[in-house]
């Protein structure tokens, strides 16, 4: 899997801190680049965005489906790290981009659909 650092956390337990990336797939920086971010540049996102339409997060979920993933609405309040495993469920490898049709328009500039699965462009 390529993908990349969106960012670095601190991760604590018995005392200890260390910093962990967050790391995600090349496919899921393209959909928060649109659904989160400014659309024109890949890497940009908004950890805590908010949507008029009752949609939330890095993934811009909507209340509705965020809540029967996960059992929690306002996916925006979440942990990006639960965001993302969200995302994985709905994305199965690209066959699911069809939830992210709305802004197919922006991620095509880096991905395309090929065989009903959205695939990253080669340079």
């Amino acid at each position: 899997m390529n993908s990349i650092i969106l960012f670095w956390y601190l991760l604590c337990s018995t005392g200890t801190c260390q910093p962990v990336p967050f790391e995600v797939s090349r496919e899921a920086g393209a959909i928060i680049s649109c659904e989160s971010g400014d659309g024109n540049h890949y890497g940009t996102y908004t950890l805590y965005a908010r949507s008029e339409t009752a949609d939330g997060g890095l993934f811009q979920f909507n209340d509705k489906t965020y809540l029967w993933l996960t059992g929690r609405d306002h996916a925006q309040r979440d942990a990006p790290e639960v965001q993302y495993e969200t995302f994985r469920k709905l994305w199965r490898d690209g066959r699911g981009w069809k939830h992210w049709r709305a802004s197919q328009d922006c991620w095509s500039q880096w991905m395309s659909i090929q065989d009903n699965t959205a695939v990253w462009i080669e340079e």
